[in-house]
């Protein structure tokens, strides 16, 4: 216990949580007790109200914040600095142990603020880790599905003639047949879907004998009201698959080859998207590993600037692992649940006792894998999220855009410029067209009239 509590201890009294082992009153104090330094007391109680994190209000109270004293700027660590220096000279007692510490301390955070420093988290390069085998498992149903429906297509295309109708009284609806089965033949595919059409239409029959029941019956108006519109609903919704199911049995085979193929192709272009962002999903995954782990590499002044919202990005982690691990138990303990006992008792009286599998067991297989993908998941997207997060602030903050940003407005102005010279260029060169055409129609013109005067004379 007492190495947990020395960690805890260290992690609680890091640098990166603002730690400081003593405060304004300890110097005040000190001052008091050693006069001679007083004037490096003061000095060195200056110094701790450099940061930018200390307001006006704090410095006229001296009720100064301690986790608030780390400088947040490459400025304030040089004035930290020129105090501190300020403050060793005018050291008038050389023992004064109790200065000496303070000084070295304060020294070290300075020190500490200038130098830059890792503040990647192993656990969120984890959770990318997971996520990038997820969305590969994504990446890879998506291809699967996508090249499923392509042969599917490939198939009606090679279709051979053939045509069937199907009279609505006597097709049977979808019992469950599977579709791939069904494309090899025009006439089967056909079949398929009228049947699927019959289910819809049947699904809605069965819905009128409860409305009806319940208008029958049904004392309040609103909620007789209700089951008349649910009613007239049903029978709108059996009116319009009637006439799909007409419609489609009256299709000959070239129209009914391009109905399927419109089906189909529908159902591939969006495959194909599925197919694309599972792909660009994976792609950003990979490339976020490393430029979060490159962004993680920040001064000591920026970690102290932004710690406020890094405890809440901490806080964020902490509720979303939390969810994550609720799941991660469920999901763990359904392989608690005991299977069944059964005991047999025989004619002479003897007993015997033995398990069964739970007939529940593969309902609870099913659950259990629902529950560990969705710790999973809940486990990923906050990985993923506070790695994009942290990556694309600390981009933006530690790089000065501003040349990037000027020297775009510059290609951009360029690039307007240079269109415009075209545009006037081919206005020019039009106008110049048509000055042409306009002399040779009147040339054209002219040459006319003058053959029409000679054929008078």
């Amino acid at each position: 216990m007492g190495f947990f509590k020395d960690k805890f201890k260290k992690r609680r009294e890091s640098h990166e949580h603002g730690y400081v082992s003593f405060t304004q009153d300890d110097l005040k104090e000190q001052m008091k007790t050693n006069p001679a330094n007083e004037e490096a007391y003061g000095l060195l109680d200056a110094a701790m109200c450099t940061s930018s994190h200390i307001t006006a209000v704090d410095e006229n109270n001296l009720t100064v914040n301690v986790d608030d004293i780390y400088p947040c700027t490459e400025a304030e660590c040089d004035e930290m600095d020129r105090l501190l220096d300020q403050a060793k000279a005018a050291v008038k007692d050389p023992n004064d142990k109790f200065f000496h510490e303070r000084y070295g301390e304060l020294r070290e955070i300075v020190d500490w603020s200038r130098k830059k420093h890792w503040t990647f988290k192993w656990v969120l390069i984890l959770g990318c880790l997971l996520s990038i085998f997820i969305i590969f498992i994504l990446v890879e149903q998506a291809a699967s599905d996508k090249r499923v429906i392509e042969r599917k297509v490939e198939k009606i295309k090679n279709w051979e003639k053939q045509d069937t109708t199907i009279v609505f009284e006597e097709c049977r609806a979808w019992s469950g047949v599977k579709q791939t089965d069904s494309v090899r033949l025009a006439n089967k595919h056909k079949e398929h879907v009228l049947a699927c059409i019959k289910g819809d239409y049947e699904y809605h029959v069965k819905q009128l004998p409860y409305h009806q029941r319940a208008i029958d019956t049904v004392d309040n108006r609103d909620q007789k009201k209700y089951h008349k519109e649910r009613l007239q609903y049903h029978e709108d919704m059996m009116k319009q698959y009637k006439k799909e199911y007409e419609d489609v049995n009256d299709m000959k085979f070239k129209a009914y080859r391009k109905y399927a193929l419109k089906l189909y192709k529908s159902e591939l272009r969006s495959a194909r998207w599925m197919n694309r962002i599972a792909w660009i999903l994976l792609f950003y995954v990979l490339l976020l590993t490393p430029f979060y782990i490159y962004s993680s590499h920040q001064y000591g002044y920026y970690i102290t600037r932004y710690r406020a919202e890094s405890a809440k990005l901490d806080k964020l982690q902490k509720w979303g692992f939390t969810v994550a691990s609720f799941f991660l138990g469920a999901g763990l303990a359904m392989a608690l649940l005991p299977d069944t006992k059964v005991t047999t008792i025989y004619s002479g009286g003897r007993t015997e006792t033995h398990t069964e599998s739970n007939p529940l067991n593969m309902m609870i297989l099913c659950l259990k894998m629902i529950l560990l993908a969705i710790a999973a998941c809940v486990f990923s997207f906050v990985c993923i999220f506070i790695m994009s997060y942290v990556t694309i602030t600390s981009f933006k903050r530690n790089h000065d855009w501003s040349k990037v940003s000027a020297a775009t407005a510059a290609l951009t102005s360029k690039a307007t410029e240079m269109a415009g010279k075209a545009g006037e260029v081919a206005k020019k060169a039009a106008n110049k067209a048509v000055e042409v055409a306009n002399e040779k129609i009147q040339q054209h013109k002219e040459l006319k009239d003058g053959n029409s005067e000679d054929s008078k004379m």
